[in-house]
């Protein structure tokens, strides 16, 4: 009986992504459009700077996205788009007293990889 409830518990388990916190790192590259999987998960900082990078292809843009609810729902970070060019490939952003989480979304990508790296300070 243990070992049937066991299965399916292994089952019924969501995939999570992974949490990242301060006070830096990098997320998941992506190569096309969409939400990384990657969460910053970010307390007591008192900033929070993040830099998207495009390594290939000739545009591509990111957004900022914060989840207050523990990733049930998220919505755009203001004034949090980064147009990566050929001429551009690089852009940041920086937040003043972040809370909650954030994630990075490719919302253009033409034949794009990018790489997101973040750092925080109290």
């Amino acid at each position: 009986m243990a070992r049937w409830i066991f299965a399916v518990l292994l089952v019924a388990t969501p995939v999570l992504a992974a949490n990242k916190g301060c006070p830096s790192g990098s997320v998941a590259n992506q190569s096309a459009t969409g939400a990384s999987a990657d969460a910053l998960v970010i307390a007591k900082s008192g900033s929070l700077a993040v830099q998207s990078t495009m390594t290939a292809g000739t545009a591509a843009t990111v957004i900022l996205e914060i989840s207050c609810n523990g990733g049930t729902s998220w919505a755009k970070v203001a004034n949090s788009d980064m147009a990566l060019t050929a001429a551009t490939p690089s852009v940041a952003i920086s937040l003043l007293a972040p809370t909650c989480r954030y994630r990075t979304n490719v919302t253009v990508c033409t034949g794009c990889t990018v790489a997101v790296a973040y750092g925080c300070a109290s």
